[in-house]
């Protein structure tokens, strides 16, 4: 079974960066076209998380290479530049609308993960432009507890301080290698060091890929001021969520019953591992996304 890495690996062999303008903007996006007739084969879009870059998701397009995948870095972070109005919810729904039509991915598949599903389900929700949908690490709330609360008010004051600060200053708080490594260490829960140092690596050098310290701030707010759940009720297209049974930024309890709730919705819970299931399950999680994408209901 191939790890993360290894898929990683095979995705950046066939990666071809792109670029698109939307309102304007620039913002750039990675193909990786299927290995064996791309011209037929099925659409994916990626959309990864808060504070990530396309990076966080490759090992997806590594390990589903009989599709076309197409991974953009969302506006203000990675290599896209930043919108040119507030990095909120409803601005980063706008723009993956636009991405979508522009790039011609009405009828795709859409993958995303954490913030990333909050977008790609409020954009199902107000245009339907997807034939199904995954979500891996979906916010869907939850009280948080103990130390993982008082982490997240930490991070929200942090954050909040960055951004009131001169930006030279701001940025250097924002980019500290010591609040990464320990975002990173907060968020895998595997034991193998291997993956453990691999994380730490892959965090140190796309986490701080984004415009400034008020994109981290916006986008932040926008992260933890959702939940998932309204835009589900207006989704009617088969619905994969994959959970973590150990995953402290959304407890998998919320997930499960969001999952009931739904009759469109089948879920798939990784043991014993943490917010980042496309790092510490990815080949597992590829086999989950092939055979639902297989499904014809």
């Amino acid at each position: 079974m191939a790890n993360a890495a290894q898929l990683q690996n095979l995705a950046q062999k066939r990666a071809i960066k792109k670029q698109v303008l939307i309102a304007g903007i620039s913002t750039d996006y990675w193909f990786y076209p299927a290995s064996n007739n791309a011209k037929n084969a099925k659409n994916i879009l990626l959309v990864h998380g808060y504070r990530g870059d396309h990076h966080g998701l490759e090992s997806f397009a590594g390990g589903l290479e009989e599709f076309n995948i197409y991974a953009p870095d969302l506006p203000g972070f990675g290599s896209s530049k930043p919108l040119a109005t507030e990095h909120n919810l409803e601005n980063y729904v706008l723009w993956l609308a636009s991405f979508v039509k522009a790039v011609g991915l009405e009828g795709s598949i859409a993958i995303g993960h954490s913030f990333g599903t909050l977008i790609i389900a409020s954009v199902q929700s107000k245009e339907a432009l997807f034939s199904k949908l995954i979500c891996i690490n979906p916010v869907a709330g939850g009280i948080t507890k103990g130390l993982s609360r008082l982490l997240m008010q930490f991070v929200k004051l942090y954050y909040f301080a960055a951004h009131k600060l001169p930006e030279k200053l701001g940025m250097k708080m924002v980019t500290s290698f010591l609040l990464v490594d320990s975002m990173s260490a907060y968020t895998t829960k595997s034991k193998d060091k291997a993956l453990r140092k691999w994380v730490k690596g892959q965090h140190r050098m796309h986490f701080n890929s984004f415009a400034n310290s008020h994109v981290v701030w916006e986008a932040y707010i926008a992260s933890v001021s959702h939940v998932i759940h309204p835009f589900m009720r207006e989704i009617n297209v088969p619905v994969l969520f994959i959970a973590a049974e150990l995953d402290e930024v959304t407890p998998v309890e919320e997930v499960v019953k969001l999952a009931k709730s739904l009759p469109q919705a089948q879920m798939q819970v990784v043991s014993n591992c943490g917010h980042l299931v496309h790092y510490e399950a990815a080949q597992q999680t590829v086999d989950w996304i092939r055979e639902f994408v297989g499904q014809t209901n």
